[in-house]
């Protein structure tokens, strides 16, 4: 459904469809792309549209060295597998209790993801021609409704706090600057966390 959401979205936003299935396939980050989307759509620039999707990419790193115990030691299987690095495949993985068991358990969920998200991204180009407004539907809401989701899901007494402050900057400078960018500037209620984690050091 992401994927449906993703490409109907990409296409109402003027991105070329043979562009959002190709970026469905080499990506292969729905977080990014849906962001990158997202801000276009809502008449961002391109370079703060692409930043903050680079910013949100810069996770897999952390995932990259979670991966790094269980991925193949040869160079060319392990840049294929990194690939297939991202929240579900790592987390997927890293659930087997038997370390033997992790890479086959990556490669399944990362074979999975690769087939459904760029083919549900075609299905959503595809509707997109039959339905070209998105929020008939009520695609639009897919991925924020399920964003929200996730990072509910990973709020904590710990990070209440950075979240809240977060929110509360994106809320502010949303009427100021360019669409797109206050999400951006949200995370600097992540340095709020970091001077917690600071002063009890």
């Amino acid at each position: 459904m992401v994927g449906v959401a993703y490409g109907s979205t990409a296409l109402a936003a003027g991105i070329p469809p043979g562009l959002v299935i190709l970026v469905a396939v080499l990506v292969l980050s729905a977080s990014s792309e849906l962001l990158f989307v997202g801000v276009i759509a809502a008449g961002g620039l391109p370079w703060v549209a692409a930043a903050a999707a680079l910013l949100v990419n810069l996770r897999n790193v952390v995932y990259g060295v979670s991966a790094s115990a269980f991925l193949p030691e040869r160079r060319a299987p392990k840049l294929l597998a990194a690939h297939l690095v991202n929240d579900e495949t790592v987390a997927f993985a890293l659930t087997e209790a038997h370390p033997n068991r992790r890479l086959t358990a990556f490669r399944i969920l990362g074979v999975a993801i690769l087939i459904a998200w760029p083919l549900g991204t075609a299905i959503g180009v595809i509707l997109g021609y039959v339905v070209p407004d998105a929020s008939r539907l009520g695609l639009d809401a897919a991925f924020p409704a399920i964003f929200v989701a996730i990072l509910l899901g990973n709020v904590t007494r710990c990070t209440a706090g950075p979240a809240a402050v977060g929110a509360a900057i994106a809320v502010a400078t949303t009427p100021f600057v360019a669409a797109g960018l206050a999400p951006v500037l949200g995370l600097a209620g992540l340095l709020a966390h970091a001077r917690t984690r600071g002063n009890r050091a």
